[in-house]
């Protein structure tokens, strides 16, 4: 139990002493809670509404004991009895599954009525009857998403016939899972957007003044000079920005661009060597792995600007594939350097200030967004009720929607174009004309161009308040700049790092986005099937100056960061087998006379499907 809590403690960016996790597994086993996701969760909400986020001690967790667990416990003992699963057997039908959304039953005599219609045509929603005896039918205006009968009949027949698979979730639907911000904004706050108001939307990541889009940009045409090039031209920017910060202007002179001249390099005592850093075998790092290539453009090209790293003396490192350092130390005999620091960071570009008049509500959800067994969208749609009941002023969705790898795709009887574009419309459908909606779709889907930085798809109908934008984006929000992207970045960062001694990870995977200047910074891609198109990523995926806020979906658990006044957010997934999750999070507007700040002016929560 111990190691459980402390791997969940360490996504959380809490590092509690050997005695304080022997006291939490004591805690955990006397309480009956066996998941050490949950009792973490508990802890943090509890630190966070009382503690002001403190890390646990021997002293707080006996308070964190008699205001949570024992009172937990105490309410727990006072239930006269113990409520049992609802069946959704057709002779006692209080609540349906949310089949029912589509028309759709999980009992036999709804199924043959499903499949009993003599045609079906896909171009159109196609909504069954549902029985007299059903007592529930969809909360959304309209009854559908988009229709399950865009599987082929046969598919979902056998879809329809399988059980629900019965999945551990920790905790329930509406849970509060994590939480930032100023305790008296996130208990003051509604949730909900207090009027109708027009959020315009202005991007911000362009090239000769346009973003990405199909109608202007070519792909697959790659080639390894321009690879070679583009790369100069990110070490060209990257560079000179660390040797600033570090050794100031007049530093650049002590540093080795270029291997010029072997007898110095041998002899040399100490030494600052800017370069980048790349694998032996193109995979993830490791203290044997990594060599670094220095570079001058004023040198010839049949010099080799390689120099092999090695770490044994270094105390604190973190560096991966693509990543432009600072590195100090001696070159002793030969192409060998002796890294004692390697330094990562340059002067950033601080975010605009908040600059709003009212308080505005996001929604923040990432794909998939079906479950990974069928593709009727459940999660979806219980996002989407949400969505209806809060009315938001956006709403920011990031893909997968519809993914290529996923079993059932195979098996549509339409295109994916098609299927989309319901998905579009039922979406903007449930809701309505109040809420502004930004779409980033992925590589990973089905109808989108499998290159990075991705284009938006182009549908066939327009909508006023939905917003198709690339991957990555950056936007401006009346007054807020909002970044966004919907490939796993911090997942491959963290899958090829080499760290030593380096913190948190996932604070250092988001810092060196910010220091790297890109929304995508390693090279090669840490996914082999990732087309990633270097000419694209130097015109649309370079994060020069910090967003006031930044969307990074991931596998990794779901987090709330705030990294160099940037707030960061996971929301996680929509559809997850251990409890899909969503982010909501306001943005209030500055006291006057006060400097504004993130602590006082944001709220986020992140919250159980």
């Amino acid at each position: 139990m111990e190691e459980e809590l402390k791997q969940q403690f360490d996504e959380m960016g809490v590092e509690p002493a050997d005695p304080v996790l022997g006291r939490c597994a004591e805690l955990a086993i006397t309480y009956n809670i066996h998941d050490a996701t949950e009792f973490v969760e508990q802890w943090m909400a509890f630190s966070l509404s009382h503690l002001h986020g403190e890390d646990p001690a021997i002293e707080n967790l006996g308070d964190f004991e008699r205001k949570v667990l024992q009172l937990r416990k105490d309410k727990a003992g006072s239930k006269p009895t113990t409520q049992r699963p609802k069946s959704y057997a057709p002779s006692d039908v209080q609540e349906t599954s949310s089949l029912a959304t589509y028309g759709v039953m999980e009992d036999d005599p709804m199924i043959d009525d499903y499949f009993s219609e003599s045609a079906v045509d896909s171009s159109v929603l196609h909504t069954p009857k549902a029985k007299k005896d059903v007592g529930r039918t969809s909360n959304l205006k309209g009854g559908v998403l988009f229709s399950p009968a865009s599987y082929t009949p046969q598919s979902a027949k056998r879809k329809a016939g399988l059980e629900t698979p019965s999945n551990s979730v920790a905790g329930k639907p509406g849970d509060i899972v994590d939480t930032f911000g100023h305790p008296k904004l996130v208990a003051g706050s509604s949730w909900q957007s207090q009027m109708e108001h027009t959020v315009p939307v202005t991007q911000k990541l362009l090239h000769n003044d346009a973003p990405l889009t199909i109608a202007n940009f070519g792909y697959m045409n790659d080639l390894l000079t321009d690879r070679c090039h583009n790369l100069r031209v990110r070490f060209n920017q990257t560079g000179p920005a660390l040797v600033d910060k570090k050794l100031g202007q007049a530093g650049a002179a002590e540093c080795i661009w270029y291997p010029q001249d072997r007898q110095v390099l041998q002899s040399a005592g100490g030494l600052h060597a800017v370069g980048m850093i790349h694998s032996e075998d193109d995979g993830p790092l490791d203290a044997y792995s990594a060599f670094m290539v220095v570079i001058d453009d004023d040198v010839e090209d049949e010099m080799d600007p390689t120099l092999t790293l090695n770490f044994s003396r270094v105390k604190s490192a973190s560096i991966f594939p693509g990543q432009v350092v600072l590195a100090k130390g001696f070159i002793p005999r030969g192409k060998t350097f002796m890294v004692e620091e390697i330094h990562t960071e340059r002067k950033l570009t601080p975010a605009t200030p908040l600059q709003i008049d009212r308080e505005l509500q996001f929604v923040v959800a990432s794909g998939p967004f079906t479950d990974s067994t069928d593709l009727f969208y459940e999660p979806l749609h219980d996002l989407l009720k949400y969505i209806k009941d809060h009315r938001p002023d956006v709403l920011v969705l990031t893909g997968p929607f519809l993914d290529a790898d996923h079993k059932m795709v195979g098996e549509l009887a339409e295109t994916f174009d098609t299927f989309f574009e319901k998905m579009i419309a039922g979406i903007m459908e449930a809701v309505g004309s109040h809420t502004a909606v930004l779409m980033v779709t992925s590589q990973k889907d089905a109808m989108a161009l499998s290159v990075y930085p991705t284009p938006p798809p182009t549908l066939r109908r327009n909508y006023p308040n939905l917003y198709m934008l690339p991957d990555p984006s950056l936007v401006d929000l009346d007054g807020i700049t909002l970044g966004v992207t919907s490939t796993y970045v911090v997942d491959h960062l963290l899958s090829h790092e080499f760290a030593v001694n380096a913190g948190e990870r996932m604070h250092r995977a988001i810092n060196h986005l910010f220091h790297q200047g890109s929304f995508y910074p390693l090279y090669p891609p840490a996914d082999e099937d990732m087309a990633y198109d270097s000419q694209l990523a130097l015109k649309y995926a370079q994060l020069k100056q910090l967003p006031n806020v930044l969307i990074l979906p991931s596998d990794q658990r779901h987090f709330v960061r705030l990294v160099n006044d940037c707030l960061v957010i996971n929301p996680g997934r929509v559809a997850d087998k251990k409890g899909g999750t969503f982010a909501r999070f306001l943005v209030a507007p500055s006291v006057p006379g006060k400097p504004a700040n993130m602590f006082n002016s944001v709220a986020c929560q992140v919250q159980r499907i």
